[in-house]
């Protein structure tokens, strides 16, 4: 910019300030977009790398073939499956919502195989695959599923169309009729036996809307076995030639268990699955007597198949094989007789209800609808909103400060620029600046000197206030999502159970990545940008209208019509933007959900249904998010065609009324760069405020979930205080104690009173559905109860802090019906807290028979658990949960179906631990097994959320018209009086 002759001239400087203003914004942008494109490319790469694991190569039909013989549904020929245990496979070997059995038997450290599996079904024939936990049993189902590798000359052929019924139950967000329909027509008949056939006809006349009351995600407003029943429901609906059930009977309690078992695979008058071969896992070695064939695996082998008649006399020369086989056959319950034995009021036949259990006007389903929609705003965004940012980034004082050094900014920015003007100025003369004398810029480089010194020093004062505002706004910007993020997972957190029935994972994951992105990246950066605007602008407008004050009349013109078009354009984009944010929330609960299910929808061949939903979710998201991008182009092309209009203007001022102004090429080169950066600044402006506005809609939903209801409070108060000894003895006590799930629902229980002394051994039972996990949930206060009172030791429960209800040291434990786990180490999910040492932790996991745990090795304690347990079976992760609960060494120990998953042998051997491990610990047990508490001290026996029945054993089986006695008598003649036998020797 310097000439030959040392001057800096206003022609060459101006003029070169210009271009580089005009390239600055471009500029910047690139930082953005290389940015963007790093992540992009990312992107591509997980996806690329997903694409390309072993797990995805896995070929679903590549095996399977038509039978050549007609009469055969199903036939395995040198069968050996493989679960890897690469992590790049074992993500896709298991499914996560079936529970597969041995989705797990396989730690992801190492293998498992399952070999020499030669077996054929028939149509009309039942396969039961038995077996100790990790056996294979699960295993066996993946690799007919193709949903595992297998060797290269594994024949797998099927005949015609499968399903599959999971231990773990895949049920979607939606009505009871379309997760039993899952995508096909409505056959009334069909649909009417398949109630009836699965017992499900007293639990739809129970709901609001029948059939049409909608479930909820993960089927939250279902006991475990009304769940289980309607997945069975779904693969009988299906009209399979091959059905596979895995452990579906363990669920449900035993007369509803015998029930649908006889319906489904013994009564053939009702043609559901007639010409279906099955295939059955079960635990139920009751049920082997009844099925066609029998298939017995140990330790990734079969040891026997055949029918029942030849296992009686099958003598194997393995010692350990004969005796398990020995111990199979000697505890078997037989089912003779069971025609003749009495059922339960409530689960008998219920023809003839069918139809009114079936809403037939969806209209009607509105009160069956339980998931709530999400909220959205309409319009612009309040102003309490945008007063709620700054409040967090620091209040008064946060905004003082930016305020202040925007100022000194942007005031930093107009004296560099006043200081060029003036250097020019001395092209021929020495000049006078704030009472200084500078020299000529005639007299060579010394004079040069001095301008480029003052420059300099302009210049670092200035870059000292640019970092400044800069860092301020970028502290404020973390500092908002810091406290929301904070307040918004302490709130969710400790949410009342009502608002994980009604509300969508996916919402909740939608409120916790992409708002919480949006948040801290996205607001804070464009609210860093709308405030340097707003300050650019200011300074914009003082300076021309200082060097021309004509300028006021342009600049208000100017911006009238910004403000117009502003008004028109913040309307639409900010609905867009909410839009693109709530239609984000179904994209994650579907992704969530089909990943969770991904083994059934396979089974079913529902890829492409469920695609084709996923796919419309992304349409519905990406319409928006198109639409709200092709409205920022609509402002920007009208903000580029009216910001020219003042630049023209300060042109025509400078060439026709200069003379009149008298101002210098220097001035004049200011006001021209002023007023080509106003029309820049205030595109910005509007850019950033639209930004702002779409992006603080995410303040707005954040906000949404900070006031959300809570529980009661953690802490016990000073007043209610209890010891820490407390409890000593575990005496419980439920006194008329009546809980509903929400205001709106029926009440659960109703008038529950009942009194468990110390030591006192306790079981519960009942149908599915009685309210016998319900009585769980209102002992921890999941869910708080509605009158009456819930006592430990004599203290009143509802009068304490949550935390020595749940979490008290020698408390109260539960083992959950669906056992959890996390990921990390067998030891870390034993002793999350690390109190116990290893010895302890080994010992515990002996001592419920885990596999592996023989012995006192320690490095089982090493052996890794993937999310969930992915990588170990239900039965396992029961086991695991029930070790945990041995090192907490509860006073009061619940157990809800806590080995329901586990064979009979695993079980036997865990009730002797249990009578010796826990004698001083009161135990309430919720079991549909009842030779497993047959010798309890008390059975407590439920219905419709009421104390039917209470007393021993003995007792209750007096009574020949009790609902106890009956469900015994369900077990079939030879088991009932083998029960009562037991019952009456105690």
């Amino acid at each position: 910019m310097v000439s030959e002759r040392h001057v800096l001239m206003a022609s060459n400087t101006f003029t070169i300030l210009m271009l580089f203003n005009m390239i600055k914004f471009p500029i910047n942008q690139a930082g953005q977009l290389l940015s963007k494109a790093s992540l992009g490319i990312q992107a591509m790469q997980r996806i690329a790398h997903f694409m390309d694991r072993e797990g995805g190569k896995v070929d679903n039909t590549s095996k399977d073939s038509s039978c050549a013989d007609d009469k055969i549904a199903l036939e395995v020929k040198n069968g050996t499956f493989l679960v890897r245990g690469s992590d790049s496979f074992c993500a896709t070997s298991s499914d996560v919502s079936t529970g597969s059995e041995e989705a797990g038997e396989t730690i992801c450290d190492g293998n498992f195989t399952l070999s020499d599996i030669n077996f054929s079904v028939a149509k009309g024939e039942v396969l039961a695959v038995v077996g100790e936990v990790a056996s294979g049993k699960s295993t066996l189902l993946q690799g007919l599923l193709g949903d595992i590798q297998t060797a290269t000359n594994t024949v797998v052929t099927k005949s015609g169309r499968v399903t599959f019924a999971g231990q773990t139950p895949f049920i979607l967000s939606c009505t009871v009729r379309e997760n039993i329909l899952f995508g096909l027509s409505f056959d009334k008949g069909r649909y009417e036996k398949v109630l009836e056939a699965c017992c499900l006809v007293p639990d739809l006349q129970m709901w609001p809307a029948g059939d049409l009351t909608e479930i909820g995600e993960r089927g939250v407003t279902m006991s475990g076995g009304q769940k289980q029943r309607v997945s069975i429901a779904r693969a009988v609906y299906a009209n399979p030639d091959v059905a596979l059930f895995d452990d579906i009977l363990s669920a449900l309690d035993s007369g509803t268990s015998q029930k649908v078992f006889r319906n489904l695979f013994e009564d053939a008058d009702n043609g559901l699955l007639n010409g279906c071969g099955v295939v059955l896992v079960t635990h139920a070695v009751h049920v082997l007597q009844r099925v066609s064939k029998i298939l017995v695996l140990d330790e990734g082998k079969p040891i026997f198949f055949g029918t029942w008649d030849a296992l009686q006399s099958y003598e194997p020369q393995n010692s350990l094989h004969k005796s398990k086989l020995h111990h199979m056959r000697s505890s078997l319950q037989s089912s003779r007789g069971e025609d003749n034995a009495e059922v339960p009021t409530d689960i008998k036949s219920a023809t003839g209800l069918v139809g009114t259990a079936i809403t037939a006007d969806d209209d009607d389903a509105i009160k069956g609808e339980i998931m709530t929609v999400e909220e959205r705003e309409h319009g612009t965004s309040a102003l309490g909103i945008w007063l709620l940012w700054f409040s967090y980034a620091g209040g008064v004082l946060f905004a003082i400060i930016q305020i202040v050094l925007m100022g000194c900014d942007r005031g930093s920015y107009v004296i560099i620029d006043w200081w060029l003007a003036s250097w020019t100025s001395a092209e021929n003369q020495s000049i006078s600046v704030l009472g200084r004398q500078f020299p000529n810029q005639m007299d060579g480089r010394p004079a040069q000197l001095q301008y480029i010194t003052v420059y300099a020093i302009i210049i670092l004062v200035m870059s000292c206030f640019l970092f400044s505002r800069t860092q301020w706004a970028i502290r404020g910007g973390v500092r908002v999502c810091e406290r929301m993020f904070s307040n918004m997972t302490h709130r969710v957190l400790h949410a009342p159970m009502s608002y994980f029935d009604t509300t969508p994972l996916g919402r909740i994951l939608n409120r916790f990545t992409y708002d919480v992105e949006q948040v801290d990246i996205t607001l804070s950066q464009f609210m860093s940008v709308l405030m340097i605007a707003c300050s650019w602008l200011t300074a914009g407008l003082v300076v021309m209208i200082t060097l021309v004050p004509y300028m006021a009349i342009i600049n208000a013109f100017v911006l009238c019509i910004y403000l117009l078009i502003l008004r028109q354009y913040r309307w639409g984009a900010t609905d867009l933007q909410r839009l693109d944010a709530v239609s984000r929330s179904p994209i994650q609960a579907s992704l969530a959900e089909g990943l969770g299910g991904s083994t059934t929808i396979r089974a079913f061949q529902k890829n492409h249904h469920f695609l084709g939903v996923f796919q419309s979710y992304i349409d519905e998201n990406s319409s928006a998010m198109l639409n709200f991008v092709a409205s920022r182009r609509w402002l920007a092309v009208r903000l580029e065609t009216l910001g020219s209009l003042v630049t023209l203007a300060a042109c025509l001022f400078i060439s026709s009324f200069n003379d009149h102004l008298a101002l210098s090429p220097g001035l004049s080169g200011v006001l021209i760069i002023w007023a080509s950066s106003f029309t820049i600044t205030l595109g910005f402006l509007i850019n950033s405020f639209s930004e702002v506005e779409a992006a603080i809609t995410s303040i707005e939903r954040m906000h949404n979930m900070e006031v959300l209801p809570q529980e009661k409070s953690m802490v016990t108060s000073e007043e209610n205080e209890v010891d820490l000894s407390w409890p000593r003895k575990g005496l419980l006590e439920f006194n008329d104690v009546a809980m509903r799930y929400r205001p709106d629902l029926p009440l659960a229980l109703d008038g529950l009173t009942f009194t468990l002394h110390h030591g006192q051994r306790c079981a519960v039972v009942g149908r599915t559905g009685a309210g016998k996990s319900t009585l769980t949930t209102a002992l921890f206060r999941l869910v708080e109860i509605e009158r009456g009172t819930i006592s430990l030791d004599g203290i009143d429960l509802s009068t304490l802090g949550l935390s020595d209800v749940r979490g008290r040291h020698n408390g109260m434990f539960i083992l959950p019906q669906d056992p959890v786990l996390f990921s990390g180490s067998i030891g870390s999910n034993l002793d999350p807290f690390s109190v116990h040492n290893d010895k302890d932790m080994v010992e515990a996991l002996g001592l419920v028979c885990f596999p592996g745990a023989n012995g006192k090795r320690t490095d089982i304690l090493q052996e890794k658990v993937e999310e969930g347990g992915a990588n170990y079976s239900s039965g396992e992760k029961q086991l695991l949960c029930l070790a945990r609960a041995m090192l907490a060494k509860p006073r009061l120990l619940v157990l809800d179906e806590a080995t329901s998953a586990v064979d009979g042998t695993t079980d036997e051997f865990v009730q002797k631990m249990l009578r010796s491990q826990f004698r001083d610990t009161t135990l309430l047990t919720i079991a549909h097994r009842l030779n497993t508490v047959i010798d309890y001290d008390t059975v407590l026996v439920m219905d419709k959320g009421k104390v039917a029945e209470f007393g021993s054993p003995k007792s209750l089986l007096e009574n020949e018209d009790g609902i106890f006695t009956a469900m015994v008598n369900a077990t079939g003649l030879e088991s009932a009086a083998a029960l009562k036998k037991i019952a009456k020797a105690i």
